[in-house]
């Protein structure tokens, strides 16, 4: 009895030990939802300029740093504001205004996030909005 004692002894110890060696992480659930886009995608606008009767699309793009994104618009972007199809980044300032640059950084259109529209500041008698077409 003392040696079945001590065999049951010894294979519990060992399972023990086995279980404790072998012992993983839990899988990953596989499972994907999609409820959050794997990239962030494009956001289109609707600029219009009051005064000059015109209007276009544009785009603001993925990200380039902490603060700024791609933007493209069209030639027929021009006929909004002079130069506006050389637009070549979307620059959040953190203080509520947004600089539209080219590829230089020089900025062509500085606007700032009103209601549900962005309405131009600088230049000053820009009469430009930009209306997200999403």
């Amino acid at each position: 009895m003392k040696m079945l004692m001590m065999v049951a002894a010894v294979g519990v110890a060992s399972f023990g030990l086995w279980s404790v060696a072998h012992h993983q992480a839990p899988d990953i659930d596989p499972v994907v939802s999609n409820s959050i886009p794997a990239t962030a995608t494009d956001h289109a606008y609707t600029i219009s300029n009051v005064a000059a009767k015109t209007a276009c699309l544009a785009e603001r793009g993925t990200r380039i740093s902490s603060r700024s994104e791609r933007f493209t618009a069209n030639a027929d972007c021009d006929a909004v504001w002079p130069g506006l199809s050389a637009a070549r980044t979307w620059i959040n300032n953190g203080d509520g205004t947004v600089v539209v640059a080219d590829a230089r950084g020089e900025p062509i259109l500085t606007v700032v996030d009103g209601d549900g529209a962005y309405e131009t500041v600088e230049p000053a008698d820009a009469m430009v909005t930009m209306i997200s077409a999403d």
